[in-house]
């Protein structure tokens, strides 16, 4: 096993030792879709850069959800419209280091979207105690993205790019298969079978037994190959990592189809660690 494997594994280890499981309480859920159909979602009006905090109704109750304009430049440039990972707390750690705006020439509107469940580890640690509040955390990112990118329509923004790494890529995934309204996907260190990081990858260590113990309530909900499959994926461009032990690289890779996807030599966790190269990914697509 690589170096970026082993960092993997030991990151992973140390996580699950003292994390509480995912889908401890509960493994029943309704589809991704069926969670969109049943979303009400009031939008604050925007009035210019900083975070707008919003609620959810959804399938699992009401879900606090936030989105930061963090760069505005004008609708003559593209909008960047990124997600955050898992359990990334604070939600904006690899945003700001992928995208160095106050330091650096970043040609891009850019915007930050917050899962439910990422205003803190211990609001984390609650939410993920369901597959149906991990489900509802999805849905509702991904219609919050879906109302940026009607936003950014109705002021004339030419490109819009829908980007996001580890979880932001599977979510970023399931707004092309369910909207495809942007220009450009750029999901990174994810693939289309999210069911298995729970289950079978390095990342199964963070679940609990009893959800492992069956495996077709998690596949039948997590798993999003064939909503893919039925969508032009000629605008998704997705980056994946060679020794990735939490999305791991041979299934996902098999997972996009004929989608041509970029591989870097990283692991999960140095992979997301790679910020140039993700930014350079990104923004590579325009145009």
């Amino acid at each position: 096993m690589s170096i970026h494997g082993i960092i993997d594994n030991a990151a992973v280890g140390l996580g699950a030792k003292f994390m509480p499981k995912y889908f401890r309480e509960g493994i029943e859920s309704e589809s991704v879709a069926v969670n969109l159909e049943n979303i009400s979602l009031e939008f604050p009006r925007v009035t210019g850069e900083g975070d707008y905090e919003l609620l959810a109704g959804t399938l699992a109750g009401e879900l606090n959800t936030a989105f930061r304009l963090a760069h505005w430049i004008d609708e003559n440039h593209p909008s960047v419209i990124y997600h955050h990972g898992a359990s990334e707390t604070p939600f904006d750690y690899g945003f700001n280091r992928i995208f160095p705006y106050k330091k650096e020439n970043i040609p891009a509107n850019l915007y930050l979207v917050r899962a439910p469940f990422h205003r803190s580890m211990k609001d984390f640690q609650q939410g993920i105690r369901t597959l149906s509040n991990v489900v509802a955390m999805l849905a509702v990112s991904v219609r919050l993205i879906e109302h940026l990118v009607q936003q950014n329509r109705s002021k004339g923004v030419g490109e819009i790019i829908v980007a996001g790494t580890s979880l932001g890529g599977f979510i970023t995934n399931l707004h092309h298969i369910h909207y495809n309204s942007a220009d450009y996907y750029t999901p990174l260190l994810a693939g289309l079978a999210m069911h298995d990081a729970y289950l079978y990858s390095v990342y199964s260590r963070a679940t609990a037994p009893e959800a492992k113990n069956n495996p077709s309530a998690i596949e039948a909900v997590l798993n999003f190959e064939k909503g893919f499959a039925d969508r032009d994926s000629s605008n998704v461009f997705p980056l994946l990592a060679a020794h990735d032990q939490l999305v791991r690289y041979s299934l996902q890779r098999d997972s996009y189809g004929e989608c041509p996807v970029k591989t870097i030599s990283k692991g999960h966790t140095t992979g997301a660690l790679a910020y140039k190269q993700l930014r350079n990914h990104i923004l590579g697509c325009l145009g």
